[in-house]
């Protein structure tokens, strides 16, 4: 089920959804305290004003990749390092949003794209926790529902066909 089917088969609307995700969502936002404050510490160790970290964190958004940053930081900068390091603490996003694909399958781009974009691991682990607990269970057969049953079962015919196949040609 998507998400968009699971928000109009619960009745409840964009309010309802945003307070819930607002409440599963607190406990994370302390947990990132600590994490600021130690980034914090190190950016002014290596210089870097509040304007810069600031800058740092809006473009970056993500926390691995900022303490590498930060550890990577010169003066002046090796801007390409620094990019290229960024680009692979973060490649993992690439999964994490592969894997959250088929609840978003029914959502309009415009929203999946910027859900995605804005996606830190907190919101994935919680987004992808809320959407297997909010799916209809899984069946013996591998899929959801009939369905993968009946996937199994096609493709065992298929195996078949193409066995009986094989042995006219011989």
């Amino acid at each position: 089920m998507s998400i968009a089917e699971t928000r109009s088969a619960a009745g409840g609307g964009l309010n309802s959804e945003f307070r819930r995700g607002v409440a599963s969502c607190a406990p994370v936002l302390f947990g990132t305290i600590p994490y600021a404050l130690v980034l914090g510490a190190q950016a002014t160790q290596r210089g870097l004003s509040t304007a810069e970290l600031s800058l740092l964190t809006g473009l970056n958004f993500a926390g691995g990749s900022e303490f590498a940053a930060i550890q990577l930081w010169t003066s002046p900068p090796h801007v390409l390092l620094i990019a290229a390091v960024t680009f692979l603490v973060n490649s993992r996003h690439l999964l994490m949003g592969a894997a959250l694909a088929p609840f978003l399958r029914d959502l309009p781009r415009r929203k999946v794209f910027s859900a995605l974009f804005f996606m830190c691991d907190e919101s994935w682990a919680l987004g992808l926790a809320d959407a297997k607990r909010r799916a209809p269970p899984r069946h013996p057969g591998g899929g959801r529902g009939g369905v993968g049953v009946a996937r199994a079962e096609q493709h065992r015919e298929q195996r078949q066909q193409h066995g009986d196949h094989q042995r006219d040609v011989a």
